[in-house]
């Protein structure tokens, strides 16, 4: 399909960035399989990265913010045949499953906790309380039900029993408590009720979809129909947000009184008490009526949709919904961006405010949110799914925007791209795959595999690959070429299970 040169180039550069990792990477000491953050490229020796605000100068593991890592390396024996790769990976899982949970299997891992592998014991930051925290991880679930299933489905619901606050009206906190005694669970009574009620958490979609993400693969896995139940409830208190016509959800569905507005003194609701004496009556000035878009939460809801077959539907319909109106109402073809605004569609742009808090200091402008290549990706993820012209479209003004190039008129006629861009990134890669998986264009891969060689000659020194001069272990790069050698030869790796 694309000449074999540049696949042969970018697959050798990946045996020699992951072998050497697996040589250095690992804790050498042996007592875990873990791997370091970071290793510096001149001398191959591990050093300090904090990847999770532990705040600590020692030489840490985040497994948590590793997955690209582990899908890297399964991808990599499924390609090769090599099970060596995946073995690596099933290592850590099985060491964190064994030694590395609570008592109800909620494992040690995600903000500000970190394995320090000098002093061989997990560590926190000192000024957080140790909790369990993820936000916008979603870790590969099918790798660690073929470790241990029953650890898995321990994990799952540990992670819900810790956050979930209140279940009658999923309330949940974005920190969920260790060893907190197990309840009902899946068998609490759900009351729904209205949505921006005073709860006691902070119900941030970036947690929130980790939260139902979790326990919607959870159901696959096992077959139980009740986590899918709860995990559309909590997905739905979302969509639950959205005011009149304009179909954009709130970034929460919850209002917090224990939020901290300007400091310890004042607290609330952090849009009510900066913006709401600035808008005129009439509108629901609340967190979560702030218009966030954040293009992780609608790719997980389609790689639900997608993942889960018939039983997904609703997950790949509420993100359609989703993008649809972010592109009918926020969308701006001239500069490529999206309006801040309220969810109801009143715009924030130009708003300038006079107090400081959450939201940013006394002066602070509102200004338009750009439609990166993050954006990129989400749109041509949604065409691929649900091939809508308006889509299309969207896709078309973000891919001119960010200057990869003109996608052309429709799937059936020639894209324009630009080869000469100067900043290329691995969202542009991913979001050209999945046009390309929606269009089978060979344009569309072609581009995909220059930038992928743009990447490879700029990031590859010396038989590994550099992120900010380090070796990183969380360096998303090889993932993406990897997929571009998987295309390029025929072969079939889950694209819609990389989901930031």
């Amino acid at each position: 399909m694309y000449h074999n040169d540049l696949l042969n180039k970018i697959m050798d550069a990946l045996h020699n960035h992951v072998n050497y990792f697996l040589k250095k990477g690992k804790d050498r000491s042996g007592t875990t399989p873990f791997f370091v953050n970071a290793l510096d490229p001149k001398s191959g020796e591990a050093i300090h990265l904090d990847t999770a605000e532990v705040c600590s100068d020692s030489l840490l593991s985040n497994p948590s913010n590793q997955q690209g890592w582990f899908r890297l390396l399964a991808a990599m024996s499924y390609l090769t045949g090599d099970p060596s790769y995946r073995e690596a990976a099933d290592a850590v899982n099985k060491k964190l499953f064994a030694d590395h949970a609570d008592k109800n299997g909620l494992l040690l891992w995600g903000g500000h906790v970190a394995y320090d592998l000098l002093k061989h014991e997990t560590v926190y930051n000192e000024n957080k309380t140790k909790v369990h925290e993820v936000k916008f991880c979603f870790p590969d679930y099918f790798l660690m039900w073929e470790v241990n299933p029953d650890a898995t489905k321990r994990y799952i619901e540990a992670m819900w029993n810790a956050h979930i606050l209140n279940w009658s009206n999923l309330d949940f906190n974005r920190h969920g408590d260790y060893d907190i005694p197990f309840g009902p669970l899946w068998n609490h009574e759900y009351k729904s009720g209205s949505v921006f009620f005073w709860g006691e958490g902070l119900t941030f979609i970036n947690t929130g979809s980790d939260l139902y993400f979790a326990a919607a693969m959870l159901s696959k896995l096992s077959g139980e129909k009740t986590p899918l139940a709860w995990s559309k409830r909590l997905a739905y208190r979302y969509i639950e947000t959205r005011q009149n016509d304009v179909g954009i959800s709130g970034y929460q569905f919850s209002q917090c009184m224990d939020s901290y507005c300007d400091g310890p003194a004042v607290r609330g609701d952090r849009a009510q008490y900066q913006l709401a004496h600035l808008i005129p009556d009439g509108h629901l000035v609340y967190e979560g009526t702030i218009f966030k878009p954040r293009a992780a939460a609608q790719r997980c809801q389609f790689v639900l949709g997608e993942t889960l077959g018939a039983d997904g539907d609703d997950f790949k319909n509420w993100a359609y919904e989703e993008v649809m109106a972010w592109g009918r109402q926020a969308y701006r073809e001239e500069d490529n961006c999206f309006i801040p605004m309220l969810t109801d569609g009143y715009s924030l742009e130009g708003l300038q405010l006079d107090r400081k808090g959450y939201f940013g200091p006394a002066g602070k402008v509102f200004t338009p949110i750009r439609a990166n290549s993050d954006f990129f990706w989400l749109y041509a993820m949604a065409y691929r799914m649900c091939e809508d012209d308006f889509l299309w479209t969207i896709l078309r003004n973000i891919g001119k925007g960010i200057g990869v190039g003109d996608i052309g008129e429709s799937k059936y006629k020639k894209p324009n791209w630009n080869f000469e861009i100067k900043k290329p990134d691995i969202r542009m890669i991913y979001g050209l795959l999945e046009l390309y998986k929606a269009t089978y264009r060979k344009e569309d891969y072609h581009m995909a595999s220059c930038l992928a060689d743009v990447l490879l000659q700029v990031n590859y020194c010396d038989g590994c690959f550099l992120m900010n001069s380090l070796v990183r272990v969380d360096d998303p790069l090889p993932l993406a070429l990897l997929h571009i050698v998987a295309t390029g030869s025929g072969k079939s790796l889950p694209i819609s299970s990389i989901i930031r």
